[in-house]
């Protein structure tokens, strides 16, 4: 799910932090962060660390293995996480409510900006 720069904004992140807030829908490892975000783990770690920083998530010891650790949203991040939520569902809505061809317009244009990077 692609997070908007204005719906990040909203609630006072940058996208990629927005990514990664949107796949903490439970405690993940950061290697698995990065395989979602297809993305270096070095570079989730780093926006990990500032996330972590701004007390919207924290790290916990892995239950399965306690070498590793998992990243877990704090309540604030939960708060966060919940209205980027609500806000994407929105823009869903709206796209939803275009009709047969634009949605085809804005489906091709995504498909094409996704096979240029």
């Amino acid at each position: 799910m692609m997070v908007a720069n204005d719906r990040a904004a909203q609630v006072g992140l940058i996208p990629a932090q927005a990514q990664v807030l949107m796949h903490l829908d439970e405690p993940r490892r950061i290697t698995d962060l990065a395989s979602a975000n297809a993305c270096d783990p070095s570079s989730v770690s780093t926006m990990i660390q500032r996330l972590e920083r701004d007390g919207l998530v924290r790290r916990a010891v892995d239950p399965r293995d306690a070498r590793a650790r998992l990243v877990e949203l704090s309540p604030s991040g939960t708060r966060a996480r919940t209205r980027l939520v609500a806000l994407v569902a929105g823009a869903d809505e709206v796209v939803a409510g275009l009709p047969s061809d634009q949605r085809a317009a804005l489906a091709s244009m995504f498909a094409t900006d996704s096979l240029a990077r």
